[in-house]
């Protein structure tokens, strides 16, 4: 029994490195204490694992580092640790960046003035980009997932051990903040940085806010894991139980994650964005697929899955979108280096509905000279008239009178065209009298 242990320990540790030895690095962890643990974690293996996809290495073991800033990420020593690690693993394709939060948080307070704050968050953004860039400039085929936070606890790890070591004396820096005055503020700056990815195709972004509240709860207080869906209370922290324990039990810390919480993080990630880019399948959904006619190109918008990829639509194969009505297949195409993806649907542009004014004079002497019809439809198209009945002839739009009282009725048309659906006939009555005073008032003496 003694030698089969020993041997079955080796078999394991031979498939595990064997597996490791096979799978094809393609994702690389960079920042700071968030990105670290993670790493040391394992988070992304375990999730990996129960999500099929364990032929795929991640990277972090010189890239991730705890206390670390964008600014401090931007300088040129630690860049050349990026390119290291892309060169020591070219199947990298995706770079994890999660970085930020020191930068805030050693600056951040209560008192500062709204310019204060849009300040450092410009400084913040700044640095950042010049790490996206640098990072994006060494292989066309790399992108980047930004990947950041979720709420803090300064609320309930202000006691004991930890709390006198580290969360009350950040605390008390940050100007005693409420969970409400926190929380607003990081999503503020993460908002922003967010934006990047909005910008550029090959910068993609994963909310995280409330994620710790939906998974965690507060069972005690009668509000069950699953309760509250993201992004959450935003005038609550994350639960206590979602935080990282530190000193053996001891302290609880006020801002990282137990290595659960990293791994809720990391499903986050595959069920937003990496299971989509490690399989290179990404989905295109279409709307605005009917349409009216107004004259206008009737454009169909299509949103990638995950957002923001290069597309391409077509319409019965051309670039234009059409104006006229009629049906039209619609084909979207992803155009994005390192993704492929197509979706067809059929735009139907539709006939538009049109109307007419019409308003001849309401009274004639059976003498008035002709007279000239107008009216008009909301399309411009042309307006014909009928004679329906009465004592007058209708020559066009020249209505001319027989010369005896009765009334007249006319009909205004518009047939509609194969853009335009035709219009409500609109008929109106003319009453031709032969009273005195109407003739006095209408007809000139010779």
């Amino acid at each position: 029994m003694s030698k089969v242990l020993p041997l079955c320990i080796g078999l394991l540790w031979l498939i595990a490195a064997s597996a490791e030895a096979q799978s094809t690095t393609r994702l690389l962890i960079v920042g700071d204490s968030w990105a670290e643990e993670q790493w040391q974690d394992g988070s992304h293996a375990i999730v990996f694992a129960q999500n099929g996809l364990s032929d795929y290495g991640i990277y972090g073991d010189s890239t991730t580092e705890s206390g670390s800033t964008a600014f401090d990420w931007k300088q040129a020593t630690n860049l050349q640790l990026i390119d290291a690690a892309l060169e020591n693993h070219p199947d990298i394709d995706t770079v994890q960046l999660t970085v930020g939060g020191n930068d805030f948080l050693d600056v951040w307070h209560t008192g500062m003035t709204p310019a204060e704050i849009e300040t450092l968050t410009e400084a913040i953004l700044f640095d950042l980009g010049l790490i996206i860039d640098y990072i994006l400039d060494r292989d066309p085929g790399i992108e980047i997932l930004l990947s950041l936070y979720d709420y803090p606890n300064f609320r309930d790890t202000l006691g004991g051990l930890g709390g006198w070591f580290a969360c009350e004396p950040r605390w008390q820096d940050m100007g005693q903040p409420t969970p409400l005055q926190l929380n607003e503020a990081a999503v503020g700056l993460i908002e922003s940085i967010a934006a990047i990815a909005a910008q550029q195709s090959r910068v993609h972004y994963v909310d995280h806010f409330g994620l710790m509240q939906n998974h965690y709860g507060w069972p005690d207080d009668g509000i069950p894991p699953g309760s509250i869906e993201p992004p959450g209370d935003i005038s609550q922290p994350s639960p206590v139980a979602a935080m990282r324990e530190r000193l053996w039990g001891l302290a609880i810390d006020c801002f990282h994650l137990k290595p659960e919480g990293y791994e809720v993080i990391v499903q986050n990630l595959v069920d937003q964005f990496l299971a989509a880019r490690m399989d290179g399948e990404a989905d295109i959904e279409l709307t605005g697929l009917a349409q009216t006619y107004d004259g206008t190109p009737a454009q169909v918008a299509a949103a990638t899955v995950p957002p923001g990829l290069v597309h391409s639509i077509s319409y019965d194969g051309q670039a234009s979108a059409p104006v006229d009505a009629g049906s039209y297949t619609v084909v979207a195409s992803i155009e994005q280096s390192g993704w492929s993806g197509q979706s067809s649907g059929t735009l139907v542009v539709a006939p538009a509905e049109q109307s007419i004014a019409f308003e001849p004079p309401a009274t004639l002497h059976p003498q008035q000279p002709p007279i000239q019809l107008e009216g008009s439809a909301s399309s411009g198209l042309a307006v014909a008239f009928v004679l329906v009945s009465g004592p007058a002839t209708l020559d066009g739009d020249v209505l001319t009178l027989d010369g005896v009282p009765g009334p007249i009725v006319i009909r205004a048309e518009q047939p509609g065209t194969s853009n335009w659906l035709p219009a409500d006939p609109v008929e109106r009555t003319i009453e031709v009298s032969g009273d005195s005073l109407f003739r006095d008032a209408f007809i000139e003496p010779d």
